[in-house]
């Protein structure tokens, strides 16, 4: 249920994303469009500032449903929410205060009096929105580790088609660059806080996150396992989002969108294996606790095999025909040369096959291999990335992230997985295993 919703939602959001961008780049122009995506870059840059606890939530409550021990589960969202509501009260004074001495002109390379007036206010209202989502994901980790996905994803769907009625307005209106990113990123955090409502409020009053129940130990433990997490979305957010930056750095903003726009089509395709591989995720823990290796390996293996095959085949697709698609979606002026379309396929593939590779070491609790190659694959990215920019032009961005995944992640995570998958193909794997293998129990 949670896979299928997630792509009904996944559905959804690539239909907006696909008016949402075709409006946007028209109304705002190359130059602050690329603003746009610059900004969003630099705060998805910053999506590891949860350190890690709303994916470490995800376990310690699929754990405790696996173990059938809902106080457990109480616990561990009563200490993820108090956490993640500390680090966005901390990181907002952090930003009030730093604001007045940014200079936006030297951050986007921009020009132009007008777009160095707007992008101040637009970087504003964009990390806003982020702030207030930080407290919001121990609803998202409550119900990832519930097996009830399925429920934020159709929240999620509602957030985005508030977002699309939004913007439309905002164009109408001919709103500035800081509306139009309100009405962008605006109703999903609206969307996520009425989740939260109906949650606790209403279908788990149980779960309900008090303050009083946010034991030490539980903190700990999602401190432990946040860290790896933590380590994990920074190497992440690095190796993916720090193209569009350093293009914008080297090339200027209005190179940016050249090089989003053609990338977006692939990430549309990519977001499909991932709604699915995250939805294994809390199944993998739930059924680690119970020791059914065998349903692991099962799953894992049809995951893996049906998710990387598809994959393929639509990546071929879009490469003869990304121009065609950008020339309708975008218009005459979106052309992507072979070269970008060939190597963004390349990068769509390789980010599939380690998908749910992992999804599923994080769901085992193999953390600690995950952050050695994601943080070597982080700053081989980057040198690459620049080295490749200024020698190949945008082509370059995709090309440092495809060589760092495969020289560091590719190889030592497959040996690990697959070392992993033939223990559960034993039957007398788990036999001698304590009952709680993902994650300790913290009440002892």
């Amino acid at each position: 249920m949670s896979g299928a919703a997630a792509s009904v939602s996944k559905v959804v959001s690539l239909a907006t994303s696909i008016l949402t961008v075709r409006l946007t780049f028209r109304y705002l122009g190359p130059e602050r469009y690329g603003i746009f995506i610059t900004i969003t870059s630099i705060v998805m840059m910053l999506g590891f500032a949860d350190l890690g606890i709303s994916n470490g939530l995800v376990n310690l409550v699929a754990d405790a449903i696996g173990r059938e021990d809902r106080h457990a589960a109480r616990e561990a969202v009563a200490g993820a929410f108090r956490m993640l509501g500390a680090i966005a009260l901390v990181l907002g004074v952090m930003a009030a205060a730093a604001y007045p001495f940014l200079h936006t002109g030297a951050l986007f390379n921009i020009h132009t009096p007008s777009a160095i007036h707007e992008a101040g206010p637009a970087l504003a209202v964009f990390f806003g929105c982020f702030l207030l989502q930080l407290p919001l994901g121990a609803v998202r980790g409550t119900q990832g580790g519930m097996q009830q996905g399925y429920l934020n994803s159709l929240w999620t769907s509602l957030g985005t088609l508030l977002s699309l009625g939004a913007v439309l307005l905002a164009i109408e209106m001919r709103a500035g660059l800081a509306m139009l990113v309100l009405s962008i990123s605006g109703p999903p955090v609206l969307a996520g806080i009425l989740n939260g409502v109906e949650l606790f409020g209403f279908s788990h009053r149980d779960l309900a996150p008090d303050l009083r129940d946010s034991r030490p130990g539980v903190m700990r433990y999602l401190l432990h396992t946040g860290a790896m997490f933590f380590l994990q979305q920074l190497g992440y957010c690095v190796g993916m989002q720090t193209d569009n930056v350093v293009i914008a750095q080297i090339m200027g903003a209005a190179s940016v969108a050249a090089y989003a726009v053609p990338a977006r089509l692939f990430n549309m395709v990519l977001g499909f294996l991932v709604m699915i591989s995250v939805a294994m995720w809390p199944a993998y823990t739930d059924a680690k606790a119970r020791n059914e290796g065998k349903w692991i390996r099962r799953s894992f293996l049809r995951v893996f095999v049906g998710g990387t095959a598809a994959t393929v085949l639509i990546t071929a697709v879009l490469i003869l025909f990304g121009n065609r698609i950008l020339r309708v979606w975008i218009g005459p002026q979106m052309q992507a040369s072979m070269s970008l379309l060939l190597v963004l396929g390349a990068q769509c593939v390789v980010y599939a096959y380690l998908q749910p590779i992992n999804f599923l070491l994080n769901a085992v609790g193999r953390f600690r291999v995950q952050v050695i190659c994601q943080l070597a694959m982080a700053a081989l990215n980057l040198a690459l990335s620049i080295l490749f920019v200024k020698r190949y032009g945008i082509v370059g961005g995709a090309l440092g992230t495809v060589v760092s995944l495969v020289v560091v992640q590719v190889v030592p995570l497959t040996i690990v997985t697959w070392r992993e998958l033939k223990s559960y193909g034993q039957p007398a794997a788990l036999a001698g295993a304590p009952k709680t293998l993902a994650v300790p129990d913290w009440t002892s």
